[in-house]
């Protein structure tokens, strides 16, 4: 990992790219399509975007100033996909250079402006995590990536430099079919990828001593891999110079953008400094089929060509701590290399894990496998990092990221997305001093002149914008003014009605006088800053603390959106989230630990069994939490992260906060480096106390017989006679009140015991009981009593509030010696100053510090003990650097052998596919496949025929339950009510042949409903009375349309059942003399009286339909009625 140790990784891909090496597997594998793709403007994109996505707008692309976007309509199978592109050579440094290197010397070009405008990124309209990666100088060659599926495009020959009306390949791999054919024996048609090594990697011993230091390192939330790129001799020669160019730049930029994806949690620039095209292999650098050796050859070449004397004049460097010139290496080449074998096969990826920035480990070896290779780069580089297979982590398995170790052909391969142990293990490197170098960038970018960006609707009017819906003829219409804001309406010439397609108009349309219109809505014009940087908002208010008792961790955090980043502005800087410790009362004495009650609390969730589970603490991942049933060695994995504030170790004041062993200083500040002198001062000196150290032996024949029997605690005196002493306490020393750092070696190991006791009835291994290793309350402190078979240790941080009693249990009259020591503050009367010591000095050697692991998996192989430089003080070992001993001392490793078991065949299964049939009996079918284990510990894909086991079923039965056609239902009935609220019902009929109709799925049968219809109904008043005393007269009534329930008047009444306002009446016969009031002459009625028009016109046409204008009370209120009436009835004149 770190250090000396160079673990390789390794990616054993089978090809599944453009270029495979079978031509049978790629033809079974992938489907192509040859299309033409169409350039678009701008306007015709925002037609088909369903929303306002653009940021910018865009003329046409005559104007080099405007060609800063490309929209594209790319038609592949079956399908319409449009794409979003904006120019970005983000990937390239200021001062990238391209370097052909010849027998005759090297020739260095500068980077042409030209070759910065051919590279685009973006994504695909209306495809949510859609990514797109093209070069568009010679066609279009790159990625398209769906969140279904992965799409490679090329150009069909030799296309000119505008790729519009040229045919283009697309190729997409294909995912296998439930029905399709089974598998081939041949691994090689079988696997996408190999199974790479599940065993967990040990970290080196002293990394872990740095763990806390290193978790408390703030990460920044931008760093920059400066890479250099070297295309090997075959490949130049393949490809030539200016294509191979061309096609490792189309690649590098496809890798940059797979590092800026969100899920990495920071932003991560991949940028090429240099790109190398060897024309002739040198002579120092050695590819050939050994892969280790290749990458090893390459990392010494590039060192010699390409380090710390490549900076010319513009760097010196000063020491061997100066960063190397670029900060990770890649040789791209054609020749089919392995691992740990001098011969073919698919290992397409080889690099160090860990590797980036240090000057002979920052180097990645990949194969020329077609554009696929942006993604072997992409991983290997993941590696370099200090990433990990995902099947490495527990958590991380059966999932399809990047750094996937395994995938099996059939799974789906299109997420381009990082694993979030992919994100831990990257945050893990960059706490480390490893990842130094990525923190020094160009000093040119900081420089860079950010443009101010226009909105769109500045470039198109609101009826320019109705003319590209509508066409040329559409104007906007203004009657919605109001509302154009929240969609834009238009009028067509020759409608009569606005038309709209519910889109809102482009941002920056102008919607009044100073207003446009932004997000929807039309608010006052505002100048459109240059760039927007985020700043933080206040912080929230700490959280409670984590634990109820003890120590334990409290949070608080802010976010960046005050103001949030705008386009091309910056992040916010520092961390989001604050911890710190809080105590709470001490814990009662007796309880589990608090990552026990973790173990026991999820148990209790999980499970009813009444069984007791304790914590485990992995010294790797010291804050994920492994339980284990007492009495039992299986731990397993519960949680990721244990709560915030479980200590990392049962022995140490760090704490784990958000997954991490944090280090707590002696100040309580989580990550600060404050820590106590030897005097118990935080930052101090140590010069406020000083040490007091002893020794005590005891010799046999020293005690009387006597004193043995009678008392368990002998006192030294002259003995009389010789007589043994066989078991009893002897009291050693005593430590005053106040010391620190207490503690009390056994020399050798002996029969006899330490024990310790205070002035208080607290105690160890006193009245002749001994207790078990732990740690024990005593004199104010707490002690750590550690037995290792006969040998014993004692220790206690102090300071101790009452005189510690250190005594020796003597078991056989003898003890070979113990040795102690403690400090105490200076002014602390001591009566025997004799035993006040200088600092010692210091001694180093060379000790066999640990063991590498074995240097194969299986097949037999060897394992090395660590030499490492220790440096010697008070009897306790520190390692230090190896510069601090005498090399010519150095002693050889010690050799084991290991893994002598051999290496084995076995069957690898796929996931199952869905059942055949929703509904009803069906097949499963997976992958199986035999794989062979290497000794590097990867599998690798062979002949079915060397797994000796019987092969797993690849066909299952199944049984769909997801029937489709279950319930029926018929419509629904009339509502019961015409005037208010009642219900409707309707039958529901199971269709099923089986009757397996789910009942939690049976569709209602009644319903409640609303119905008005006929709430209205006329209604009528009493008849008046009859108009004439006699003779026929007429009588009316009110009629009038009401609400049954409230009374209102309306209009919904049917004309057709309106009742009649007015009836004739009858009353007796008039007698003829004495009716002065009927007519008897309409002409002289005429001419008798003068008609200025009708009195009362409501009621005339009534009057002249009933026949009562004879009554001259009625004709002289309708006299112009019932003139027009009598003249029509009157014969004309002869």
């Amino acid at each position: 990992m770190y250090g000396n140790d160079t673990l390789l990784l390794f990616l054993t891909y089978l090809l599944f790219c453009i270029g495979l090496k079978a031509t049978s597997v790629q033809s079974a594998m992938y489907e192509t399509d040859v299309v033409v793709p169409q350039e678009l403007q701008p306007g015709e994109m925002h037609l088909l975007s369903g929303g306002n996505r653009w940021s910018r707008g865009r003329k046409r692309r005559s104007d080099p100033q405007q060609e800063d976007h490309l929209f594209l309509r790319l038609p592949a199978f079956g399908k319409e996909l449009y794409l979003e592109l904006q120019r970005d050579a983000s990937f390239l440094t200021e001062g990238f250079v391209t370097e052909e290197r010849r027998e005759e010397g090297s020739v260095q070009h500068e980077s042409l402006p030209k070759v910065r405008r051919c590279f685009y990124t973006g994504a695909i309209l209306n495809h949510t995590d859609s990514f797109v990666s093209l070069d568009t100088c010679g066609g279009l060659t790159g990625l398209v990536q769906t969140a279904e599926e992965r799409l490679f495009i090329e150009p069909v020959g030799q296309a000119a430099d505008s790729f519009s009306g040229w045919e283009h390949r697309v190729i997409r791999e294909k995912h296998s079919s439930p029905d399709g054919p089974a598998p081939a024996a041949d691994g090689r048609e079988q696997f996408c990828q190999s199974i790479h090594d599940k065993k967990k990697e040990k970290r080196p011993r002293g990394a872990e001593q740095v763990r806390g230091r290193r978790n408390a390192i703030r990460l920044s939330r931008e760093y920059t891999v400066e890479t250099l790129v070297v295309a090997d001799a075959n490949m130049v020669q393949y490809h030539g110079a200016e294509a191979a160019q061309r096609f490792l730049l189309t690649v590098m930029n496809m890798v940059y953008n797979m590092f800026q994806h969100q899920s990495l949690g920071l932003r991560l620039n991949i940028r090429v400094t240099k790109l190398v095209l060897l024309h002739n292999r040198p002579e120092k650098l050695k590819v050939g089929h050994h892969g280790e050796k290749a990458l090893e050859s390459f990392c010494h070449w590039q060192h010699e060509e390409y380090g710390a004397r490549y900076l010319g004049n513009n760097h010196v460097p000063g020491s061997r701590d100066d960063p190397p010139p670029v900060d990770a290496a890649v040789l791209v080449t054609r020749t089919d290399f392995c691992v740990h074998k001098d011969e073919p096969c698919d290992t397409v990826g080889i690099a160090y894990l860990g590797g980036t920035c240090s000057s002979k480990r920052k180097c990645v070896l990949a194969e020329d496998n077609g554009l696929n290779l942006a993604f072997t780069i992409a991983h290997e580089l993941g590696h370099n990092m200090g990433m990990s297979h995902d099947d490495d982590h527990a958590s991380c398995t059966g999932h399809s990221h990047i750094m996937s170790g395994e995938w099996v052909k059939g799974r789906n391969p299109s997420d381009l997305s990082w694993s979030t142990c992919s994100r831990d293990d990257l945050e893990k490197f960059l706490r480390s001093k490893a990842s130094g170098c990525l923190l020094h960038t160009d000093p040119r970018n900081r420089y860079l002149v950010r443009l101010p960006a226009k909105l769109p609707g500045m470039h198109y009017s609101a009826d320019e914008q109705c003319q590209i819906l509508f066409g040329t003829n559409a104007t906007f219409c203004t009657d919605m003014e109001h509302l154009m804001c929240a969609g834009l309406w238009c009028l067509v010439e020759g409608d009569t009605s606005c038309k709209t397609k519910l889109d809102p108009p482009l941002d920056g349309t102008e919607c009044g006088a100073d207003k446009w219109c932004r997000a929807g809505e039309c608010v006052s014009k505002t100048p459109i800053p240059q760039h927007v940087d985020g700043d933080w908002s206040p912080w929230s208010t700490w959280s409670m603390c984590s634990r109820t008792c003890g120590t334990g961790a409290r949070f608080r955090q802010r976010k960046c959106d005050n103001p949030p980043p705008g386009p091309g502005g910056k992040y916010c800087q520092k961390a989001s989230v604050e911890h710190k410790v809080c105590e709470g009362p001490p814990c009662t004495k007796g309880l589990p630990t608090f990552r026990d009650q973790q173990c026991q609390s999820h148990e209790r969730q999980a499970s009813k069994k009444s069984q007791m589970w304790t914590a485990v603490i992995d010294d790797e991942k010291p804050c994920a939490l492994y339980c284990t049933p007492v009495g039992s060695d299986s731990p397993v994995l519960v949680a990721e992260r244990v709560l915030d504030g479980t200590p990392c170790g049962p022995y140490e004041s760090d704490l784990c906060v958000n997954g991490k062993c944090q280090k707590i200083g002696c100040d309580g500040i989580i990550g600060s480096s404050a820590k106590e002198d030897r005097c118990g001062v935080c930052n101090g000196d140590g010069k406020s106390c000083r040490i007091v150290k002893g020794d005590f032996n005891h010799s046999k024949g020293m005690v009387p017989h006597s004193l043995c029997k009678k008392v368990s605690t002998c006192v030294m005196s002259k003995p009389r006679a010789v007589l043994k002493c066989f078991s009893c306490y002897i009291e050693a020393a005593v430590i005053p009140v106040g010391a620190r750092r207490i503690k009390v070696v056994e020399d050798k190991p002996s029969h006899s015991f330490l024990a310790l006791k205070d002035s208080s009835k607290r105690s160890i291994n006193n009245d002749w009981k001994i207790e078990l290793p732990g740690e024990f309350e005593l004199a104010g402190t707490t002690v750590r009593y550690v037995r290792r078979g006969l040998w014993e240790k004692m220790s206690a941080k102090g300071p101790t509030k009452t005189p510690l009693h250190l005594m020796v249990l003597l078991f056989h009259d003898q003890t070979y010696g113990i040795h102690y020591e403690y400090t105490v503050a200076l002014n602390h009367s001591q009566e025997n100053s004799s035993d006040l010591v200088k600092e010692p000095e210091h001694m180093y050697l060379w000790t066999h510090s640990s063991w590498e692991d074995c240097s194969v998996h299986c097949g037999g192989g060897e394992r090395r003990t660590v030499v490492s430089c220790m440096r010697i003080i008070n009897k306790t070992m520190t390692p230090v650097n190896d510069s601090s001993c005498q090399v010519e001392n150095k002693p050889s490793p010690q050799i084991r052998q290991c893994n002598i078991h051999p290496c084995q065949y076995r069957w690898v299964t796929g996931d199952w596919t869905q059942c055949s049939l929703t509904c009803g009996k069906g097949l499963q079918q997976r992958e199986v496949g035999c794989i062979y284990q290497l000794q590097n510990g990867t599998y690798i894909p062979t002949r079915d025929l060397y797994c000796l086991s019987s092969k797993p079923a690849s066909v299952q039965h199944c049984e769909g339950r997801h029937c489709l056609t279950v319930w029926e239902a018929s419509e629904w009935s009339q509502c019961s009510s015409e005037c208010g609220h009642g219900s409707r019902r309707r039958t529901v009929t199971c269709t099923n042949p089986h009757g397996l109709c789910d009942p939690v799925s049976r569709p209602a049968e009644v319903e409640a409903c609303e119905d008005h219809s006929k709430c209205y109904e006329w209604k009528t008043g009493e008849w008046s009375k009859c108009s004439s005393s006699c003779g026929r007269g007429l009588q009316s009534r009110v009629v009038q349309c009401m609400h049954r329930v409230s009374g209102r008047h309306g209009s919904d009444c049917p004309a057709v059942l309106k009742p009649a306002t007015y009836r004739q009446c009858h009353q007796s016969t008039c007698n003829a003399r004495g009716n002065i009031n009927t007519i008897t002459s309409p002409r002289l009625a005429a001419l008798t009286y003068k008609c200025v028009g009708d009195q009362w016109a409501v009621y005339c046409k009534v009057i002249r339909e009933k026949n009562l204008c004879q009554d001259m009370r009625w004709y002289q209120r309708c006299c112009q009625t019932c003139r027009d009436f009598y003249t029509n009835k009157m014969p004309p004149k002869s």
